[in-house]
């Protein structure tokens, strides 16, 4: 019996440093997930360290908290260029207390680049910046879960400057958005080989992707009204443009199948 106090009494101050220290106070669930608006490109590999979150917590405005939030695979160069058709990449996940996320910065590597048809073509971020600060306002609740979107458009992140030698120009071009309220917009274009940039065009805004290996390609848009312009980036195929597309909160809209004619 006394050997058992005795245990007790030497357990006794860490069960309580233990129930100090645990938080039991109300969170939500982010998930950072990263998808692609690829280029035609063989490959683009582009080194991942992680994002770091900027946060107000409730209660105390002025008061901004930033977590750094790793991207744990060992290997952290990801081919980003085949997360389309709704391939997505989860960089991190994290039980957040409670209040607004203002912004997101996707911290990358050197390690990035290029490529086609076999060969390597480094791509050299400008001025060495790694990080990417991209503002956002997603207010968490207790018990949600919330998905932050991290749009890496490779179309507009790499320009070709000169075609031979082939020289390269990489400014990375992202966007941050909640999935919350926004739409998707399906479709599937044949020849599926032939892999053309899809536009969805809202006004003067736009946003592009690629099909997949099987002619697939998937956009995840704020509700409104779109032209979906097709162009297949081959001589022998004629464009295409589909009027006046509507895309509904937390619907799915799916377009008839895209046949691109030849010349």
């Amino acid at each position: 019996m006394n050997k058992l106090r005795l245990i007790l009494f030497l357990l006794f101050p860490i069960l309580v440093c233990s129930c100090k220290d645990f938080d039991n106070s109300p969170k939500a669930l982010v998930n950072i997930l990263l998808i692609d608006s690829p280029a035609q490109w063989d490959s683009v590999i582009v080194e991942i360290q992680g994002v770091e979150l900027e946060l107000i917590p409730n209660g105390r405005e002025g008061d901004v908290q930033k977590i750094f939030l790793p991207y744990e695979p060992g290997d952290k160069e990801v081919d980003i260029s085949k997360l389309v058709a709704g391939t997505v990449l989860p960089v991190a996940r994290n039980e957040t207390q409670l209040g607004i996320v203002t912004g997101i910065t996707l911290k990358l590597g050197t390690r990035n680049s290029l490529y086609l048809d076999e060969d390597r073509f480094p791509l050299e971020l400008p001025q060495g910046i790694t990080d990417y600060y991209l503002p956002v306002s997603i207010n968490l609740e207790q018990g949600f879960s919330y998905d932050l979107i991290l749009d890496f458009d490779l179309e507009k992140s790499i320009q070709v400057t000169n075609p031979e030698p082939l020289t390269l120009d990489f400014n990375p071009t992202i966007s941050a958005y909640s999935d919350i309220g926004r739409g998707e917009l399906t479709g599937t274009t044949s020849p599926s080989e032939v892999r053309p940039v899809i536009f969805a065009v809202n006004g003067e805004d736009s946003v592009s992707t690629h099909t997949n290996t099987s002619g697939n390609f998937s956009f995840r848009l704020e509700p409104g009204t779109y032209d979906v312009y097709i162009d297949p980036k081959n001589s022998r195929y004629n464009s295409d443009t589909i009027r006046g597309v509507i895309v509904e909160s937390g619907k799915i809209t799916p377009l008839e199948r895209i046949t691109l004619t030849r010349k």
